[in-house]
């Protein structure tokens, strides 16, 4: 197994043009089962999904769950959301003595009201100062940093919260090319990561609508970005990524299989999560009917019988 990259060598940028293809943070899907299968279909980047910084610094048991990883799942980005810098720096420090992730990511992108309402994720966006003063928070702890944020719908507020965040330590920026507004419909504004990009030494991952090899060079072309981030199109399908290399990826039955056997092997969390996962690869795989059953599953032996005709 390869070991973790050492925090002094390890470069963002380095990596990101050896390896463009980025899986995101996405809450409820992007845990470890979840991660190695994109890893093995060509993911060169993963993130955990959003843990919540106070619930770590509180030292809670399921949210450190969230952070679970092993030797294999590297490069690892571990996304922390959070609005109080106090917490932040303690959460950071419980979780940097596990020395099982490459970098922190201060989520300041999530549109969801709960968070929003904490002053956390895109909250954070109407906050550069507290924004700032969290990335370096975490920087403190001896990782590098990245950011994920949304678009301000003026543009010029996003290229001074950026040009901040850089100053304040960040060294990677990832733009979901959307405004809170538009949590995730609508079109991707090109134009403005692109001026985002030009206006930072840092690099630059997009992210919005990938589910083709086309738009990744179209998003590429278009923003100048150094990678891009895949999301929901990934869901369900993480042969996805092998796709979007010009290759045959696994179908996403198959990969519901070798997710259930991962997520067994390595006790990634509580029977919901396994059963929640399995219906979105059935979705992806349009298995309707077997969706039914599992979504009537109140046991593994239940699950075990819906999913029985498939293997």
């Amino acid at each position: 197994m390869p070991e973790k990259t050492a925090t002094k060598t390890f470069s963002l940028e380095k990596l990101l043009k050896k390896r463009p293809l980025v899986l995101a943070p996405m809450s409820a899907v992007s845990d470890l089962p979840f991660r190695i299968l994109c890893r093995q279909q060509g993911a060169g980047l993963c993130f955990t999904e959003m843990i919540n910084a106070e619930a770590i610094a509180r030292n809670n048991k399921s949210s450190l769950r969230l952070a679970q990883s092993c030797p294999t799942d590297s490069p690892l980005g571990l996304q922390l959301f959070g609005a109080k810098i106090d917490s932040m720096e303690k959460a950071a420090k419980t979780l940097i003595a596990s020395e099982q992730f490459d970098f922190f990511d201060l989520n300041m992108g999530c549109p969801d009201e709960k968070v929003l309402r904490q002053g956390a994720g895109a909250a954070l966006l109407r906050r550069e100062k507290r924004a700032c003063g969290l990335v370096k928070a975490l920087k403190g702890a001896g990782k590098q940093v990245s950011v994920k944020i949304r678009l301000n719908p003026n543009v010029l507020n996003s290229i001074r919260a950026c040009r901040a965040l850089e100053r304040a330590g960040a060294e990677c920026i990832t733009v979901h090319g959307r405004t809170v507004k538009q949590k995730y419909s609508g079109k991707v504004d090109f134009v403005s990561i692109k001026r985002i990009a030009k206006a930072v030494s840092i690099p630059v991952i997009a992210n919005g609508n990938i589910s083709s090899r086309r738009d990744v060079e179209t998003t590429l072309e278009k923003t100048g970005a150094a990678a891009v981030m895949v999301g929901r199109g990934a869901i369900g399908n993480p042969g996805l990524f092998a796709e979007l290399q010009g290759r045959k990826g696994v179908k996403p039955i198959e990969a519901m299989f070798k997710y259930i056997e991962l997520f067994e092997e390595f006790g990634s969390g509580r029977f919901g999560r396994k059963k929640t996962q399995a219906i979105r690869f059935l979705a992806k795989a349009r298995e309707r009917q077997v969706v039914e059953l599992v979504q009537k599953a109140g046991t593994e032996q239940e699950l075990e019988q819906a999913l029985a005709g498939l293997r």
